[in-house]
């Protein structure tokens, strides 16, 4: 039997673990030695400068899933604002950005696990994208508990080396810049960036999400500022264990951490645990973006699109699309260069996040009388929101950084 309502299943607790699994995920794994060789010592406030401009991100997206709890996200978002011939075009782009994203960290999946196991990379790649596939087609409260148990994991093992370089912090001048100065930092926020395609995935829940008008913004703020406090306790302990340069050019920059501190095994441990990480990564990038093309099918009147709206077996889930999503990320993940793969999912997360802000204005402008979210960002002048204002010239900026990286080899 089939139809196309998807269950409430989520609460607070499932949302916050795919908020922070969704973000702490293969990002701080493969992008932290690269950040480093940028920002140096001040590693740190690459973090804090990419955290920020996510979270005034976050504002919008908080304030668009409390009006429109929609599995759509920003696809609904920008029709909402801009019309359907805008968000379908845009749609084409988030998809593109979910995919390429679970591709790039299936190949950083398959490089850490040939660490432990010889295996042809391309095998592994199938299979970790095939098995992640399959906890989406069993359903999100299946894929909850995974994401949840494996964000459990992720974070555990981030803990482990925060405690263990506790006794090195305050030994580095973590105030000191290198020679690219302040466009070093900002060049390696916009490394960072790659992370925060965790909130766009995030709010295609919403339809699977108990009362989402209160719950999803909570999720998206919440997890943003855990992670910030994560992230750059991670980038201090790292600078302060190891050297700027070791640490940029480290394969597999936290577990030459953990070696420095605990030897072999400790890296070996690390590696298993950024095993759990990439891989839930890859199930929230499936997830968001399968919801995205159902969405999309549902609004749509191109015919064979229709059957992505399909909703049927074990998990009541829209399987068509899960497999469609799958296949292609697979695709991709053939190709397979990491940081290539990387850097174009980059160009489109900051496309992505810059239109749910600009939507967010144009939305707000034509709506001035209208009743309030509820979820509604401070800040306000003439019902325009100054946040977000200052978000949009932010991703501008470091859209131009993120370019900046790519035509100066730095990624």
């Amino acid at each position: 039997m089939s139809n196309n309502k998807l269950k409430r299943t989520l609460g607070l607790w499932d949302i916050l673990m795919f908020g922070i699994g969704g973000i702490v995920g293969a990002g701080i794994y493969a992008i932290i030695g690269e950040a480093a060789a940028l920002g140096g010592n001040m590693l740190w406030l690459s973090f804090v400068v990419a955290a920020c401009v996510a979270l005034l991100t976050g504002l919008s997206y908080a304030e668009f899933v409390s009006r429109f709890p929609d599995s759509g996200g920003s696809f609904e978002y920008i029709k909402q604002s801009l019309g359907h011939k805008a968000a379908l075009v845009m749609s084409v782009l988030m998809m593109f950005t979910g995919i390429v994203a679970a591709a790039a960290i299936a190949i950083s999946f398959a490089s850490y696990l040939t660490r432990l196991l010889e295996f042809p990379s391309w095998i592994i790649v199938i299979a970790i994208v095939g098995l992640m596939a399959l906890f989406n087609i069993f359903g999100a409260k299946y894929s909850s508990y995974y994401n949840s148990f494996a964000t459990i994991i992720t974070l555990l093992g981030l803990a482990v080396v925060i405690l263990v370089c506790i006794p090195d912090i305050g030994n580095t001048d973590l105030t000191q810049f290198n020679n690219f100065g302040w466009n070093g930092i900002l060049a390696g926020s916009a490394l960072i960036f790659f992370s925060y395609v965790g909130f766009e995935d995030l709010v295609k829940m919403a339809e699977e999400t108990k009362n989402p008008e209160k719950v999803m913004p909570k999720g998206v703020l919440l997890s943003g500022i855990a992670v910030l406090l994560i992230y750059v306790l991670i980038a201090i302990s790292a600078v302060s264990v190891l050297d700027w340069n070791k640490l940029a050019q480290a394969e597999g920059p936290l577990a030459a951490v953990v070696q420095a501190k605990l030897g072999t095994i400790g890296a070996t441990g690390l590696v298993v645990v950024a095993l759990f990480a990439t891989s839930k990564t890859i199930l929230s990038n499936i997830l968001g973006t399968s919801r995205l093309l159902y969405d999309v099918a549902r609004d749509s009147d191109i015919g064979w699109l229709k059957k992505f709206t399909t909703i049927s077996g074990i998990g009541n889930a829209p399987n068509y699309a899960i497999i469609a999503i799958a296949l292609v990320a697979i695709a991709f993940g053939l190709l397979g260069n990491l940081k290539l793969v990387a850097s174009i999912s980059n160009i489109f997360i900051f496309i992505v996040f810059g239109m749910v802000n600009f939507s967010m204005l144009v939305f707000r402008y034509k709506n001035k009388g209208k009743q309030k979210a509820p979820f509604h960002i401070p800040l306000n002048i003439k019902n325009i929101p100054v946040p977000t204002i200052i978000a949009l010239a932010t991703i501008l900026i470091l859209f131009g950084y993120n370019i900046y990286n790519l035509t100066q080899g730095n990624l």
